[in-house]
């Protein structure tokens, strides 16, 4: 069984049992089981066993199982689940023999190579050994053949495999398992590589042999050809003269038929005249008897029809009437048996054949004497009539009517026998005329017979003639050309000679190039571009030192594919690079079927037109329908082509394996419990968009990975053939003919060196005789001559074309940038999702569609306003998809890019890193020096500063300036910085803008947004960050920028709703949209047709808050990513800022982020927009000025959320429902007051209900810090009170801090009046609008220019990665020469730095029988030994990673991650076991631990010294230790023990050592040092509020007493404050309780909330983010 068998994990639980105890539970059920039991019954029967229980049977069964059954079972250990299983299923492991099967030794690699290729040619008799032979196999001969050193060879390329993963691995790089597989894979293409590229050269080779004979042979034709002519013209005078003679014979025979032809001519007209008179005598005959002829006619028809009877009738007359024997005795004379014996005339008429002779009777039988006696005797007789005779006798009247038709008849006849004889006479004389004329005729056609052949004869002749004399001409013209023939043929045959010398060299490198292209096409695809190049070069140096023949010039792409093929391939959309033709290579020579990792697309759409004419489908594993296409496509044998391979399922395994069967004439295979029909031409493809899956080795076994993952080098490439193409066609061009003269010229006088030898070779006889040779020739030539003068030209068009990419690389380089730029902006936020295709769409727009260039014709001017451009619209289109406070983040990124692509600017690495890294300088325990006006911080940072070459004085240079104290406290420092460093060359505006920066960073961090806004200005110009910040024509850009399949993301924050713009939009463009909210299925169902329908339709789809179905979005990303949409369709996802959205959906789409303006007045009047006019003016009237103070309390606690920790002490989500819900209560119980009174006098307005509702409920059910708790209850109570419908009652009493002047409360009791009154206010309000100090805008600032530091941090990895293919190769050689990437080489330095700052041991404390006692000893024990233990783990973490770093250890599944980290500066995951601020970078954390352990060290070193007393008199700098409020329980607990004092009664007192006095420590007061106090200052033990953000107590006392009743008799000027680990808040460690004094110090027992509002509190460490 095979791992993919393992659907779940109750297979392999059940899998567990069977081989643990013989049995699968439940298997057996009913009559399953009682058939089961009579079966075991008989077989144990067998054995001799008599069992008769049931459960003697199953045991027994169970035995048979666990001794007869077999199990093979094979899995991935390389996965991590196989530590789980042996874990969970344990009979898998003890009731199995583990066999590991890893890759194959060396040696069996060496004897599986030998066995496959022993059919190929491998040996070479002049293989000569070199002195150093590199082996990798060991007990190889010493020494080896030319065979044994190619095996070897084999088996060095598979070694150098694991070399390389272990490289990767080292560097923190994903790898490909190296498997058995490869390795045949690796032989399978060797041997068929190898076949394929001898056939050609030797089919080449014999070609040209053949056409070196022809030439040879054409010499003697030609002499040939000239002895054969003087014989043709010999032959050409004979056959003169016999067609002469030919000719005067035809000619006489001529003259002789036409004498005949004339007699002929008379005999017929003589004719004519002849056949006219007899036709016109014939014509006058034949109407005269025509006359007659019906009624002889008639007469014998009746005759025909006398019936029998009537004939017997008169046979048996004995006396005949008279009319009868008058008629019968007529007939029988004209019968010529004339009688009138009425017997005899009787015996006539009985014969059989009477009627017949009458009807047969001829008319020209009747003489003129019957005529006559007829006419006298019987025609004569009245009585000898039809009629009479008819009724007489029926028979004799048809009778009597034919004899007078026959007599009539025969009258006629007499009448004209002359012209009968006249007639009979003229055509006598006709047939002899045409017998005279056939006579002349036939003369005439003997004549003309003879004139025809002397004809063929004298034609022939001179035929005979014309092709002697025309071979004669061609002789003459082929002897003519023959000598330019020869020496053209001599041209070739010294260049075929070479070409024949050129198979040879190949054909003795055949071996090793074949070699190094197989070892490519097996091994090379998961690899990118650099790692190619390395491997190709690492098998080369092999084959080198082997002295095994290759060819040092071999280029992999155009020894594995042509001309033809690369173009094809480009016109298919495969981008011009050579990693992307590299790929396309290995998918047309596949063996195992390809696994395609392509994040970009460009791999699928490349397939998808490649293989459009074998109607390639495409599917996906998470496609219902994937089996269905599978079956269709191995049938069928259309190619499939299946996505999301990450999701693999196994049932492909029988087909990427291969495993067929031959079946009667079918090729089967299985799939699942199917047998199908597979047809030859199937073939699959595999492909995934995210290229950071891992799989399996046994996947890794059955593919061949083919890596399109971009690099810098090949999107360099593409972008630098892209802007060429747009901007410098006749660069393009000329770049193009340069590769077609490698390509197509040379493939070109290829196909025709190969024509002419093809026809060389088929010419049957002579060579001279065949013309298309001869014009094959001359054609080839002639092109010959264009190659060569294109050839002589390259030189200067190459350097042509260098200079002008050379002028665009810059470009293309930072093209290159931004798109791994943008690739890496989620390491800053998960939003930040951009794929390829956004940004090469943005290149062509700035390429294709940019208004800036359409009058520049001018290349620099059009070069420089591309490059302004693409930085302009690459900021402005990521922006808009970017949440605000990150823009300058982005936009210093862009700007570091573009300086990088600045000749004239320095790259400013060291300044940088200084920006970014120069914290790490702080960690050396330097002595700072007090300056006044300075904080510790700015002098920490200025003494930074100092390591810059630029800054070496700048510490001295501060201390002679007076006016720098007024700079330092100005309101904009950063437009006038001074010039405090060195220029040894001027600096441009840029460098001086930078060193401004660094000195802002230096004195006024809260300014530090701005000056790096100035330092982006002076690198882009002044509107460049306008940009964005200006409203978008959003219309415009979804219209124009936005494509019909692109979905677009409309992202906004919590409690804000972007729909409203969608739906506007749509109103102003005129389009139908459809809105559907998303979180039902119902809602799914909606989406799925409205999106059908749109797409068809061209109509919007806005689907809402879809962040609440990321489930569904997969879904639909793939749906999408498959559909055919209407050029106007566009589909529009509303939702808030959610990490749960699906990260190839945002990549897909377009990202637009809303966010809500700030301040109060945006707020105030954001609240007034969501409720109804006539909801707030509503009776009574009193209810709007009730609106207001809610949306005033609503705005203050909303905004006072910006200034967190200082404004509450986290992010509450205080949002737009709180209000809906504090509206919706204020309604019920100002209506439950009122009782449908239009005024309610303020008195009776439920105030205390409002207050407990507010505070407690609504918006206090959120908070869940005791002192936000107090400052939200300080709001309310002094809002919602009485007096706020006073006149005068004040919102706020200081607009300023220092301005007496306040806000009133507006006067109105109308919603409009509130607005008014709201709109007139100033656009930006201070802080103290919200009661906290002006100065709590710079720690806002300070803390969002800190956090934008950590987050350029995070980018530096992608920033410190070299871009190899746009260094040098010198300097590359110089930067790599250690083989490690540039950021290792930087955390390498790092990790020193920091192993040199932290301390290197901690001693423990030493437990005694006494000192275990003290709670003191306790606490510090518990923290040293927490220390001791983090301190190992880091030491020996840092010490791991520098190994890594330094190559001398390999990375561990731990150290990858740590690495990861540590270079993105995250804090690794088994190092924060302390609370630290969230963002801290390690940097900082370093710093912090560092010190911290310092503190044990000393604590360790005072006990270890003075013994656990020494504990109570340390100062101890609470911040630093792990468990701070353990530290305050153990000071208690002291106190109690020492005291015999019950803990319930001590109370804290606080007292705070002005600078300079003398601390009073009794056995009860405890010393800390490094407090800091926010928003207020300590004089005299007493608080005041104060401007200053926080002020440090240089130590403070903490005292323990009892006295409970005095503790409960606080005075009214007491504060009770937070004490806070950190500037975070986050954690509440303990309370005390100190005098106030001042402005806001409560007095006379009216508490005023003033310290509260500003946030004021203690904070035990200064560490933050």
């Amino acid at each position: 069984m095979d791992e993919s068998n393992v659907l779940d994990s109750s297979f392999l639980e059940r899998m567990n049992t069977l081989l643990a105890n013989g049995e699968v539970p439940g298997l057996f059920e009913g009559d399953e089981y009682t058939t089961l039991m009579t079966q075991c019954k008989e077989g144990s029967q067998k054995q001799g066993l008599m069992l008769d229980s049931a459960e003697e049977l199953y045991k027994w069964f169970t035995e048979q199982v666990m001794k007869n059954l077999h199990v093979v079972f094979t899995m991935n250990p390389s996965s991590e689940g196989l530590k789980d299983r042996a874990a969970t299923s344990p009979a898998l492991f003890n009731r199995c023999v583990l066999n590991w099967f890893g890759d194959w030794s060396n040696h069996a690699l060496y004897q599986v190579g030998k066995e496959f290729t022993n059919k190929v040619d491998l040996d070479k008799s002049d293989y000569r050994l070199p002195d150093y032979f590199p082996k990798a196999l060991e007990d190889l001969p010493k020494q080896p053949t030319h065979r044994e050193a190619i095996i070897n060879a084999y088996v060095f390329v598979h070694q150098t495999l694991h070399q390389a993963n272990s490289r990767l691995q080292k560097r923190g790089g994903r790898v490909m398992a190296i498997t058995p597989r490869h390795y045949l894979d690796f032989i399978n293409h060797y041997v068929k590589l190898y076949n394929e590229k001898r056939s050609d050269l030797e089919e080449q080779q014999l070609h040209l042999n053949v056409g070196l004979q022809k030439i040879k042979e054409t010499v003697d034709q030609v002499e040939e050809m000239r002895k054969s002519l003087a014989q043709k013209r010999n032959e050409l005078e004979a056959k003169n003269s016999a067609a002469n003679a030919k000719l005067k014979q035809m000619v006489k025979d001529q003259q002789e038929a036409e004498k005949k032809k004339v007699m002929s001519q008379e005999i017929q007209v003589r004719l004519t005249k002849q056949t006219a008179e007899i036709e016109e005598t014939r014509n006058f005959v034949m109407s005269d008897l025509a006359k007659v002829e019906p009624a002889v006619q008639d007469a014998q028809q009746a005759v025909k029809g006398i019936k029998k009877s009537h004939l017997v009738e008169v046979r048996s007359m004995g006396n005949p009437p008279a009319a009868i024997k008058l008629t019968l005795e007529s007939i029988c004379l004209l019968l010529g048996q004339y009688t009138t014996d009425w017997k005899a005339i009787r015996g006539i008429i009985i014969k059989d054949n009477f009627i017949s002779t009458i009807v047969n009777f001829s008319t020209e039988d009747i003489t003129e004497q019957i005529r006559k006696t007829i006419q006298s005797k019987y025609l004569s007789d009245p009585n000898y009539n039809f009629e009479k005779v008819n009724r007489a006798s029926l028979a004799c009247g048809p009778l009597v009517k034919w004899a007078i038709a026959q007599i009539s008849y025969a009258e006629m006849l007499h009448r004209v026998e002359p012209l009968r004889n006249q007639l009979k006479d003229l055509e006598s004389k006709a047939d002899e005329n045409k017998h005279e004329m056939d006579e002349v005729n036939k003369v005439i056609d003997g004549l003309e017979r003879s004139i025809a052949r002397y004809k063929e004869e004298y034609a022939q002749l001179i035929s005979q003639a014309q092709a002697i004399k025309s071979t004669l001409e061609s002789v003459e013209i082929k002897v003519n050309r023959s000598t330019a023939l020869l020496r053209s043929l001599s041209m070739e045959s010294e260049r075929w000679e070479a070409s024949s010398q050129s198979f040879k060299d190949q054909m003795s490198t055949i071996l090793g190039d074949v070699l190094l292209s197989s070892a490519f096409m097996a091994y090379g695809g998961y690899f990118d571009q650099q790692m190619r190049h390395n491997l190709f070069s690492t098998w080369s140096s092999h084959l080198q030192q082997a002295r095994i023949k290759y060819r040092h010039d071999i280029a992999r792409v155009e020894y594995l594919s042509n001309a033809d093929e690369r173009l094809r391939w480009q016109t298919n959309a495969l981008p011009k690079d050579d990693l992307c033709t590299e790929n396309a290579i290995m998918l047309q020579r596949f063996n195992r079927y390809p696994l395609i990792i392509d994040p970009s697309g460009q791999a699928t759409d490349f397939l998808l037109n490649e293989y459009r004419d074998k109607k390639i489908s495409k599917t996906s594993f998470l496609d219902d329908a994937f089996r269905k296409n599978l079956e269709s496509s191995l049938r069928f044998g259309n190619p499939l082509l299946v996505q999301d391979v990450e999701s693999y399922d196994p049932i492909l395994n029988s087909v990427l394996n291969r495993e067929v069967r031959r079946t009667g004439g079918r090729v089967l295979i299985s799939l699942g419990d199917q047998d199908i029909d597979l047809s030859p031409s199937f073939t699959i493809f595999l492909s995934t968009r995210d290229p950071t899956v891992e799989f399996a080795p046994d996947i890794c076994s059955r593919v061949t990975f083919v890596n399109f993952t971009v690099t810098r080098s090949s999107l360099q490439s593409q972008c630098l053939n892209e802007v060429l193409k747009a901007e410098r066609p006749d660069i393009d061009e000329k770049r193009s003919d340069l590769l077609k003269l490698q390509g197509e010229f040379a493939l070109r006088l290829r196909h025709l060196e190969k024509s002419l030898l093809q026809a060389l070779n088929d010419v049957k006889g002579r060579i001279l005789d065949d013309d298309s040779i001869i014009t094959t020739l001359e054609t080839l030539k002639k092109e010959a001559a264009d190659v060569t003068k294109k050839v002589e030209e390259t030189d200067v068009v190459m350097a042509e074309v260098e200079t002008v990419s050379q002028q665009y690389n810059a470009l293309a380089q930072s093209c290159s940038s931004i798109y791994f730029t943008l690739e890496a902006l989620n390491l800053v936020h998960f939003l930040y999702q951009f794929s390829l295709q956004f940004f090469l769409e943005m290149f062509h727009a700035v390429l294709s569609e940019n208004d800036n260039l359409t009058s520049v014709t001018e290349h620099t001017s059009r070069l420089s306003i591309i490059t302004k451009d693409l930085f302009q619209m690459a900021f402005t289109r990521v922006a808009h998809g970017m949440l605000h406070e990150d823009h300058i983040m982005f936009g210093i990124l862009l700007a570091r890019i573009h300086l990088k692509g600045v000749s004239s600017e320095p790259d400013y690495n060291v300044e940088f890193d200084h920006f970014l890294r120069g914290a790490e300088h702080s960690l050396q325990a330097e002595k700072l020096p007090k300056e006044e006006n300075l904080t510790n911080d700015q002098v920490t940072a200025m003494m930074r500063l100092t390591n810059l070459p630029a800054f070496k004085g700048l510490a001295e240079w501060v201390r002679s300036k007076d006016d720098f104290k007024v700079w330092l406290h100005s309101g904009g420092p950063e437009h006038s910085v001074p010039m405090c460093w060195k220029e040894v060359v001027p600096f441009s505006g840029i460098g001086q803008a930078l060193h401004r920066l660094l000195v802002i960073q230096a004195f006024r961090p809260d300014r530090l947004l701005s000056a790096c806004q100035m330092f982006i200005i002076s690198v882009f110009g002044d509107q460049y960050l306008h940009s964005s910040e200006q409203n978008m024509d959003m219309a415009n850009v979804i219209e124009k920028d936005c494509k019909a399949s692109t979905p677009i993301l409309m992202c906004s924050v919590t409690g804000y709703d972007a729909s409203g713009r969608v739906d506007d939009m749509a109103a102003e463009l005129g389009k139908g949209i459809t809105s559907i909210a998303i979180g039902s299925a119902e809602g799914f169902n909606q989406a799925d047709r409205a999106i059908n329908s749109a797409s068809k339709t061209g109509r919007w789809v806005m689907l809402k808050n879809v962040h609440l179905a990321p489930q569904w979005l997969v879904t639909l990303e793939k749906k999408l990513h498959s559909i055919t949409a209407h050029p106007s369709f566009r589909l529009f996802l509303t939702m808030e800022i959610n990490p749960k959205v699906p990260v190839n959906l945002i990549r897909a789409g377009r990202v637009f982020v809303f966010e809500p303006p700030p301040g109060l007045k945006a707020n105030l009047l954001r609240t007034f927009s969501t409720v109804p006019a006539s909801r707030m003016n509503k009776a009574p009237t009193e209810r709007a000025r009730l609106y207001f103070l809610l949306s005033w309390f609503h705005g203050i606690i909303q905004e006072r959320l910006v200034y967190s920790p200082l404004g509450w002490s986290k992010k509450y989500e205080f949002n737009e429902s709180d209000l809906r819900c504090a509206c919706d209560t204020l309604d019920v119980w100002l209506d439950m007051a009122a009782k449908g009174r239009s005024n309610l006098s303020p008195d009776k307005v439920p105030w205390n209900a409002f207050r407990t509702l507010l505070s407690q409920c609504i918006y206090g059910g959120r908070i869940d810090n005791d002192f936000d708790q107090r400052l939200l209850t300080s709001f309310v109570n002094k809002l919602f009170t009485v007096k706020s419908f006073d006149s005068d009652f004040q919102l706020i009493k200081e607009l300023e801090q220092g301005d007496k002047k306040g806000l009133s409360m507006p006067d109105g009791i109308r919603r409009e009046q509130f607005l008014q009154w709201t709109e007139s206010l100033p656009e930006n309000q201070t802080p103290s609008w919200l009661g906290l100090p002006n100065n709590a805008e710079k720690v806002l600032l300070t803390t969002m220019g800190s956090n934008m530091i950590s987050k350029l941090l995070k980018m530096s990895l992608l920033e410190d990665e070299e871009d190899m293919s746009a260094t040098s190769v010198e300097s590359r050689t110089r930067h790599t020469s250690d083989g490690r990437p540039s950021w290792m080489r930087t955390l390498n330095t790092s990790v020193g730095h920091w192993q040199s700052v932290v301390p290197k041991s901690l001693p423990l404390l030493r437990r005694t029988a006494d000192n275990i006692k003290d709670p003191l000893f306790r606490f510090f024990e518990r923290e040293v030994t927490l220390g001791a233990r983090l301190l190992k783990t880091v030491r020996a973490d840092l010490e791991n990673v520098a190994q890594v770093c330094q190559g001398k250890k390999k990375q561990t599944n731990h150290d990858r991650a740590l690495i990861s980290d540590l270079a993105k500066g995250i804090i690794p995951t088994n190092w924060n076991k302390y609370k630290a601020p969230v963002g801290l970078t390690v940097i900082q954390w370093v710093g912090d631990f560092s010190e911290r352990i310092k503190q044990l060290q000393r604590i360790s070193t005072a006990t270890s010294q003075g013994g656990a007393k020494e504990l109570k008199n340390l100062q101890v700098w609470l911040g630093g230790m792990f468990i701070p409020e353990a530290y305050i329980t153990a000071t208690r607990q002291f106190v109690a023990q020492a005291n015999s004092w019950s803990l319930e009664e001590l109370q804290m007192e606080v007292t705070v050592v002005d600078k300079g006095q003398k601390p009073s420590i009794d056995d009860c007061s405890f010393a800390v040092t490094d407090l800091k106090l926010q928003g207020s200052k300590c004089q005299n033990n007493k608080l005041y509020l104060c401007s200053s953000i926080s002020t440090d107590l240089p130590l403070t006392i903490l005292r323990w007493k009892i006295n409970a009743d005095e503790a409960k008799k606080l005075s009214n000027t007491m504060v009770t404050l937070p004490v806070y680990l950190n500037h975070t808040r986050a954690e509440l460690l303990f309370t005390l309780t100190m005098d106030t004094a001042g402005e806001g110090s409560a007095t006379k027992g009216s508490a005023d909330h003033s310290f509260y509002e500003r946030g004021v509190a203690v904070l035990c460490s200064g560490l933050s983010a």
